[in-house]
Parts: C-alpha cells; sequence; structure tokens
C-alpha cells in the first residue's frame, strides 16, 4: 500500500505542476482564474490522500 501511494503522489505531483502552468499562465492577461489552482490541487490529490490515509490507519506498528 506504501509504494502504491508513493507511486500515486509523485504522479500527481508532475500532473498537478503541469497543468497548473497550463491552466493558470496566460501571457496576455485576458483572464485571472481565481481558484484554478486550488481545484487542480484538490482534483490531483484526491486520490493520493486517500491512499494514504487507507495507509496509516492500517499499518501494523
Amino acid at each position: 500500500m506504501k509504494t502504491a501511494a508513493i507511486i500515486t503522489t509523485v504522479i500527481a505531483t508532475f500532473l498537478f505542476l503541469i497543468t497548473s502552468y497550463t491552466l493558470t499562465y496566460d501571457p496576455i492577461g485576458r483572464s485571472t482564474k481565481d481558484g484554478m489552482l486550488l481545484f487542480n490541487f484538490a482534483i490531483w490529490y484526491a486520490i493520493p490522500g486517500i491512499l494514504w490515509v487507507i495507509y496509516f490507519v492500517t499499518k501494523k506498528d
């Protein structure tokens, strides 16, 4: 479970950085796109967050 959580977190981080740049970068300044970073963060980190919670809840000490 830990390996799956690490892999999805790395993939989510990569996708978050790429999509944050493409969704918010506007060289002409046509729109501000307020709230897009938070929305993008919530989309990409929902699954890794759930996997980390499952890992820590089911972890044997």
